[in-house]
């Protein structure tokens, strides 16, 4: 969830004019005040983001009048009156239960004391009530109400296992000669073991080694799973090895653990590309998840 929040990349949010989203808002300054009003919708806004599907409140940017939800120029706080306490205080005391993994940053403006606040929301296992004792939800740019079904779905939400695909790129560097790898893992990131679990992604043939000469732009979807086959025999004839293996079987995934689903050779035309990988996991009785990621973006580890 966490980004390298800078001054300069809040800069960047406000040029290219970056619109609130279901995971971004943008409160003034005012939105921070010591009083009840304000402090009461402090606690509805960031308990709706953790029963979403959490994301980030800049706390210190106006909106342009006209285009609404649109960034305009920077708003900052004094922070010797809003300090990150004072924040974090209205958090943990407004809501209920506890937000876990809160993270708040403040960001220097010109001078010392005028600072934005960056405050990033993890998606929660539980359902949190605002201060009012309502519960609420992201929805169309503001913090909604939830019905009751909508209160018993993120309820169950630790019912079931929740798998993220992760991309990783391997680059080994072996005698002037450079491979790259993908891999592909399923992640457990909920709280119970995943018993059964299909992947399916995209991913462009261009940039596969095999066709590292050709300008075939065409997309192909893999389709993986948690199956591994067990070693049960090994046999030498001569020089000869054979393996002998059993059934496939499916390899349960236990929470904060990964599988590796896929390992992909890669040439090295992807560093030059601004293609995308989309992706979406069925697991067990879970609601499917899915995501997306670009090449750009996947962090290349380098192995010499």
């Amino acid at each position: 969830m966490s980004e390298n929040w800078s001054l300069e990349l809040i800069n960047e949010h406000i040029k290219n004019k970056i619109e609130e989203n279901l995971h971004l808002d943008y409160k003034a300054a005012g939105s921070l005040e010591k009083n009840e009003k304000k402090a009461n919708e402090l606690s509805k806004d960031i308990s709706a983001f953790a029963n979403s599907d959490g994301g980030t409140i800049i706390y210190g940017i106006k909106e342009d009048i006209i285009n609404k939800h649109i960034p305009d120029k920077i708003d900052s706080i004094n922070r010797n009156v809003i300090s990150k306490e004072w924040i974090e205080q209205i958090i943990q005391g407004r809501i209920t239960p506890r937000i876990q993994g809160i993270l708040i940053t403040p960001i220097t403006i010109s001078e010392p004391n005028d600072v934005i606040y960056v405050v990033e929301i993890p998606k929660s296992d539980t359902a949190h009530q605002a201060n009012d004792r309502k519960y609420y939800k992201r929805f169309n740019f503001n913090s909604e109400p939830m019905y009751d079904y909508e209160i018993k779905d993120i309820l169950n939400r630790n019912k079931y296992p929740k798998i993220d695909l992760e991309f990783e790129i391997l680059k080994i560097e072996n005698e002037n000669r450079e491979y790259y790898y993908l891999y592909v893992n399923a992640c457990n990131n909920g709280k119970v073991y995943a018993n059964y679990i299909n992947a399916y992604f995209t991913f462009n043939k261009m940039f596969l080694k095999e066709n590292e000469d050709s300008l075939i732009d065409e997309k192909f979807e893999y389709s993986c799973d948690n199956t591994i086959r067990d070693l049960v025999d090994i046999t030498f004839t001569g020089l000869n090895r054979e393996k002998k293996y059993g059934p496939s079987r499916y390899d349960p995934i236990l929470p904060r653990l990964k599988f590796e689903i896929k390992k992909i050779k890669l040439n090295r035309n992807f560093l030059e590309t601004d293609f995308e990988i989309k992706w979406v996991v069925f697991a067990d009785n879970a609601e499917p998840n899915a995501g997306k990621i670009n090449l750009k973006e996947i962090k290349i580890k380098t192995i010499k």
